[in-house]
């Protein structure tokens, strides 16, 4: 894992200093060696985390044999050793790095490589002879790449922070500053950013770019499997047992490192599961980090307990964090500097705190079970699109049971039958909502916001809501916190459930049978029983590092309030609203978050000298 920036353009001395700027900022992202390639139209800059091969076989920039193609890249390619024998079988390496790998593999199939590697990357090769530069993220965007037009030039980088000049004034992109204090919703405009002019390259994609060209024109090379529904088959025994196989071949193909390793682990479905098969099939040491609030209601230690129970013989060294320990006045500046823009709650600072006791540990790769709920239908408006499914097949059965066993409230229910019975009506309400939701905001800040960025998908399409979690409202910012906070600490986050045969696969399972008997992600927990306690199997609350907002507010209200009361983002009523029931400690986890999201705004703007839009 490493940092990667790429300046494509004549300017030189923008070129030069853009190149020494690069190297510095990115130095967190890796530690270990930097390199950086000059011609006169391109700067190629890398800093390297070493991971796989840590001599200086794997420096980068890396050329390859024929010394036409030069690679910067960040990321792991976890079958990059079976491409050797198949693709290059005669070809005589120098080391074991996946970075020569891709160099070579380029060299004889250019994009066409992209279809047959498995794993997470960010690659930028620049080509000597026909001048110009290809660039490519991997399918579902694990790694960033940002990407800024500016002076006629290109500038490419793995955080924000390097395409940001000196002093620079920036406007922030008003769609994306409402949408996220209106509803707390951030990551899902596409390439949008909070910064008006600087997109996200898009994950899937490839480009080939030249000086003097002004559109990005990315390629899709893969996108999420849409099945029809004639082709679906059922979860069966053979189903089940094929789709064990997959899971444990993705999460021990995470494991190629030449370094230590180790898991996030919450107490959750979905990271009990790596830990069993890590504790069933990886004969090294394992350590575990996890971070509870000791004593609340949503204390997961027990479970987190049984897990490692469980494996008496396993290699597990654990490590714990007592997150009632956060303060958000201690914390928020810090880590709003690490995400680079604002984010949703204090669980991304737990989870930093983890990689903290990580680096201390010396642990350079951590995996994590992100990605999971977002695969198998594990959030609440996915459950619904699969009970209003098979209320309209004539599931009746399978419909009340999941209904009554989920337990979640007559309103879930009432909005659970309104999606089925009246979809595009339920539509229409979410969408009026959600502008209603933006009367707390100043009307000075609602002039440009555009809301065609905005994709608002009925629930009558599984399809949508499935590619909606996995493109929009949940996977991109979880993959944007999980990169930052790890890599401020100079640790490889990989996330094994984000393997695109999982994807693959699944996509032909029947949409019902990821619900059963109220239990969400049903075909994950029964196809990896044997690897969690029952309690931890049987679980239908989902948690996660939860952080206790309301009282981290509290604790800290004169600052909170000293920040909300500066704040010209919210209407003046709403605040005095807010400061109002800040200060006699009665709010609720709504307004909480509504404070939460207004002071990190003030913060980031501040850090990072946004101005309004232009």
């Amino acid at each position: 894992m490493c940092g990667i920036a790429c300046y494509l353009g004549k300017n030189k001395d923008e070129q030069l200093q853009f190149s020494s700027c690069s190297r510095t900022m990115l130095r967190h992202r890796g530690p270990d060696d930097d390199g950086i390639y000059t011609d006169d139209d391109v700067a190629l800059v890398h800093t390297r985390l070493s991971i796989l091969d840590l001599s200086q076989l794997g420096h980068q920039p890396m050329y390859s044999s024929c010394g036409r193609y030069i690679i910067i890249y960040n990321g792991e390619i976890y079958n990059h050793l079976e491409l050797r024998k198949k693709f290059l079988p005669k070809y005589p390496f120098k080391g074991h790095s996946d970075t020569e790998t891709i160099i070579e593999l380029f060299r004889i199939k250019q994009e066409n490589m992209l279809k047959d590697m498995v794993g997470m990357w960010c690659i930028i090769i620049w080509d000597k002879e026909d001048k110009r530069l290809f660039v490519s993220r991997s399918r579902l965007g694990q790694k960033p790449l940002y990407v800024r037009y500016l002076n006629n030039s290109w500038m490419l980088s793995s955080e924000i922070r390097p395409l940001l000049r000196t002093n620079e004034e920036v406007a922030y992109d008003p769609t994306a500053v409402v949408e996220y204090l209106a509803l707390g919703n951030y990551g899902h405009l596409g390439a949008h950013t909070f910064f008006k002019d600087i997109q996200l390259f898009p994950e899937g994609h490839y480009t080939w770019i030249r000086p003097g060209q002004t559109e990005l024109g990315a390629i899709n090379f893969w996108k999420l499997p849409d099945i029809p529904p004639k082709d679906k088959v059922p979860f069966d025994k053979s189903v089940r047992n094929e789709l064990h196989d997959i899971l444990v071949e993705a999460i021990l193909s995470v494991t190629l490192s030449d370094v230590p390793i180790g898991l996030t682990l919450s107490g959750g479905v979905d990271s009990s599961i790596i830990a069993g098969i890590l504790a069933s099939y990886y004969d090294k040491d394992i350590h575990i980090f996890t971070a509870q609030s000791p004593h609340s209601k949503f204390d997961e230690t027990r479970y987190v307990d049984a897990v490692i129970n469980k494996y008496p013989n396993a290699n597990f060294i654990v490590h714990r964090k007592n997150l009632n320990d956060v303060s958000v006045k201690d914390t928020l500046e810090q880590y709003i500097n690490i995400q680079e823009e604002p984010f949703g709650d204090p669980s991304i600072i737990a989870h930093g705190f983890l990689m903290n006791i990580a680096a201390d540990s010396n642990i350079k790769v951590i995996l994590n079970g992100q990605g999971a709920d977002e695969l198998f239908y594990g959030y609440n408006n996915m459950a619904q699109a699969i009970l209003s499914h098979q209320f309209k097949s004539f599931e009746l059965n399978k419909f009340r049971s999941n209904l009554s066993s989920m337990k979640l409230g007559r309103g879930y229910m009432l909005r659970t039958l309104l999606k089925t019975v009246f979809p595009g009506l339920e539509h229409t309400l979410r969408k009026k909502s959600r502008i209603k939701r933006r009367d707390i905001i100043r009307p000075e800040l609602l002039k440009n916001v555009d809301n065609e960025l905005v994709t608002l998908y009925k629930y009558d399409n599984i399809y949508d809501v499935w590619r909606e979690s996995l493109y929009g409202v949940h996977l991109p910012h979880l993959v944007h916190y999980d990169d930052r906070n790890a890599m401020a600490k100079s640790i490889e986050g990989r996330m094994p459930f984000l393997d695109h045969r999982i994807v693959e696969f699944i996509a032909k399972i029947r949409p019902d049978d990821f619900l059963k008997n109220g239990m969400r992600k049903y075909i994950l927990r029964e196809s990896c029983r044997q690897y969690i306690p029952e309690m931890v199997y049987n679980r239908k609350d989902k948690i996660g590092f939860y952080t206790p907002l309301i009282n981290m507010l509290v604790k800290d209200t004169d600052w909170v309030s000293d920040k909300l009361k500066s704040n010209t983002l919210l209407t003046e009523a709403y605040t005095n609203e807010l400061l109002a029931k800040l200060n006699g400690k009665n709010m609720t986890i709504n307004e909480a978050l509504q404070i939460w999201r207004s002071i990190s705004l003030r913060i980031w703007k501040k850090q990072f000298n946004v101005i309004a839009n232009r």
